[in-house]
């Protein structure tokens, strides 16, 4: 059977996608699809570097400077948010899928194509967060799809603050996706395989949340 990426297709019919991804003996479009995650993250983090989104602490510092060294700053604002499009998607794609194929017995292929469905709700979520942070001037804490609202009313610590914003409910709803298809492409316990997915986003929330507590603001 041959599988054919569609990234729509695999988000939207999971079951129809999971099992012929399951019996797939040949993988098709899988290099336009990549190119196409990755055009896009770029695209999504230079809209929010233009828009001044994640960078509010270099922001401030860029007031009191002159006509070329305001825009300078903008500029290296905005390359500082191309090279994050970039990035993003490398560690969401390619580094989850090693971290679960070097715990797991799945094809790493098969965990590669599971990452790059899932990651169209890691964009949709950036893309549905812009009309609050540009509208209702808030930040990231106070993300309404997170723990971030939450957790101010019960800690004052900054970086937990900051972690809990990280888990919102399209972060729950990725993880749910991944472990329903890589459930039945392993013999392992399920078990292991959700704590191996829930692992991998927990280091990446923890890596987000300093990354925002340090102010690398455009990371985030």
């Amino acid at each position: 059977m041959i599988y054919q990426v569609r990234l729509l297709k695999g988000l939207f019919t999971l079951e129809k996608s999971r099992y012929k991804l399951q019996n797939a003996e040949a993988v098709t479009h899988i290099g336009r699809n990549i190119v196409f995650l990755y055009v896009a993250s770029l695209l999504l983090f230079c809209l929010y570097g233009f828009l001044g989104i994640g960078s509010e602490s270099f922001s401030k510092e860029l007031v009191g400077l002159g006509e070329s060294e305001f825009e300078m700053g903008k500029l290296l604002i905005l390359a500082g948010n191309a090279v994050a499009g970039l990035i993003y998607p490398t560690v969401y794609l390619f580094l989850i899928a090693l971290f679960v194929w070097a715990l797991t017995d799945i094809a790493y292929l098969k965990v590669l194509i599971v990452q790059m469905i899932i990651f169209i709700v890691q964009l949709l979520e950036k893309l549905l967060l812009l009309p609050f942070f540009v509208y209702l001037d808030i930040n990231y804490d106070a993300n309404p799809f997170s723990l971030g609202v939450i957790s101010q009313y019960l800690v004052s610590q900054e970086y937990v603050i900051h972690l809990f914003s990280e888990i919102t409910i399209f972060q729950v709803f990725v993880i749910a996706i991944q472990y329903y298809y890589l459930k039945k492409m392993t013999e392992r316990n399920t078990y292991t395989l959700l704590a191996v997915i829930v692992l991998s986003y927990i280091a990446i929330w923890l890596l987000n949340a300093l990354l925002a507590y340090v102010k690398v603001s455009v990371f985030v």
